[in-house]
């Protein structure tokens, strides 16, 4: 049997796994612990609660994933926008935010305050260096 907590070991399958299910979950578990599937799925689901898994598929086919961290979802933004950009340009940038529009319509709204936000960091970034020299 492992040391730790049911908690910290479904959470560690899961992120070991990737995308699985409560088999999947319970099979791995129950190989160090003799656990009951009701047990295994309460964590998950509380796991899920907590919003530190993503549970997709529906139900009876659910697949349990960890939620990736604000590095990875940073690391994984950056490289989208290189390949988009580098590929195709401003193009690329206009289909980009076209997609953005139809898919979610509030995320042009949001856009342009985080390049508001920015910019007046820059402006306020400039300032103080021109105080500096």
């Amino acid at each position: 049997m492992k040391s730790g907590g049911l908690r910290e070991e479904v959470l560690w399958t899961v992120r070991d796994l990737g995308p699985c299910s409560l088999a999947d979950v319970c099979n791995a578990v129950r190989e160090d612990r003799d656990i009951s599937m009701n047990a295994v799925q309460t964590v998950l689901n509380r796991l899920v609660d907590q919003e530190i898994l993503v549970k997709t598929g529906t139900r009876r086919h659910y697949l349990y994933e960890a939620k990736p961290s604000e590095e990875v979802l940073r690391d994984k933004a950056a490289q989208a926008a290189v390949d988009l950009l580098s590929q195709s340009g401003e193009l690329g940038l206009a289909h980009f935010v076209d997609t953005m529009e139809r898919i979610q319509p509030d995320t042009i709204s949001k856009l342009e305050k985080l390049l508001a936000q920015r910019r007046a960091q820059k402006q306020g970034t400039e300032k103080d260096e021109t105080r500096h020299e």
